[in-house]
């Protein structure tokens, strides 16, 4: 059998494409751009942010300055990723021992990611190689992002939620982490919009999605770039606060339902929703996180509504008090 000195391209696009989470696509890029390349180092980082206010989260890459999730910001004072995302086309920067290159990941026209790889040496004879594999991780992200967004509101939706459970409860990075650094993993939050059917049934379902779209929105706008944000279904949502514990969790909770309670929506004097959440911990079955947040979401439901309570609290006998509030008692389960 003759060699075909394509193969190995070969070999990279399909395992590109045969990738169904955003983290392993990019894990297949970099690999692919190490191996193809002899690139020293490669990044690959998804955008968030606005223009003027963007920040870049690391999804994969061999560099020990910036690990797989952290973040930078702000971007703009790396002036080779701002000329990047500015001018939508690879920018070369020269290095003390080589060069730097840095390659925009497009859909529709728009930054949506940047690819960072460095070498040694001075020329670089696989730029056109490098912007079709980043053109191929572009086009099967955008369908993977596609397949896992809320086609209303563009939040994540429930599949995603399931994926992000099986990889996180069950990661042995998180639990080494968790052990050596005692860093929470986070907290998982349920929100159930108050009284959505009576908006439906009085105002009509067409008014309704316009209320779903500006809770997203709200959202959006509430919480971080690194937490994840999701429809659950209906008027039901989720939160995962990442590298957050319980008590920063319900500041956090709170101070959003606050956000949802004060804000007018057209034709409606107030909203308001009720949120329960748990603390999320390694090995704990998805279906058992979930229904622990929901034990605190229903008890908020069943007292009132428009409040925010965790699972820890109120298996403990506790209430979680509002932000300024003195700590009540329950005994609850």
């Amino acid at each position: 059998m003759s060699f075909n000195p394509d193969q190995p391209l070969l070999d990279a696009v399909v395992k590109l494409t045969s990738q169904r989470e955003l983290e392993s696509l990019a894990e297949s890029l970099i690999g692919a751009i190490i191996s193809l390349t002899g690139a020293t180092s490669a990044s690959v980082y998804e955008l968030g942010g606005e223009l003027g206010h963007l920040s870049a989260k690391v999804l994969a890459g061999n560099n020990s300055q910036e690990p797989v999730g952290s973040h930078i910001t702000p971007l703009e004072s790396r002036p080779g990723l701002r000329a990047c995302i500015e001018g939508l086309h690879t920018v070369t920067l020269p290095l003390e021992n080589g060069h730097q290159i840095i390659h925009p990941v497009l859909e529709q026209g728009s930054v949506v990611g940047l690819v960072v790889r460095e070498h040694h040496r001075a020329y670089d004879q696989h730029g056109a190689l490098v912007d079709a594999l980043v053109a191929v991780y572009a086009n099967h992200q955008s369908l993977l992002n596609h397949q896992q967004r809320d086609g209303l509101t563009g939040l994540y939706n429930r599949v995603a939620l399931q994926n992000w459970m099986g990889k996180a409860l069950h990661s042995e990075e998180n639990i080494e982490r968790r052990a050596s650094d005692d860093v929470p993993l986070g907290c998982f939050a349920m929100l159930d919009i108050d009284f959505f059917k009576r908006i439906n049934d009085s105002r009509g379902h067409l008014y309704g999605d316009e209320v779903l779209l500006v809770f997203a929105d709200l959202m959006r706008e509430s919480f971080r770039f690194n937490d994840l944000l999701f429809r659950y279904g209906g008027e039901e949502f989720a939160a995962v606060l990442s590298d957050t514990d319980l008590d920063t969790a319900l500041v956090v909770l709170e101070r959003f339902r606050e956000t949802v309670a004060q804000y007018k929506f057209a034709q409606l004097n107030q909203m308001t929703v009720t949120i329960g959440v748990a603390q999320v911990t390694p090995q704990l079955a998805p279906d058992m996180l979930v229904d622990r947040a929901d034990k605190a979401l229903y008890y908020g439901k069943h007292h009132g509504r428009n409040q925010v309570h965790a699972y820890e609290w109120l298996d403990q006998g506790r209430i979680a008090p509002t932000v300024g509030d003195q700590m009540q008692s329950y005994k609850l389960f």
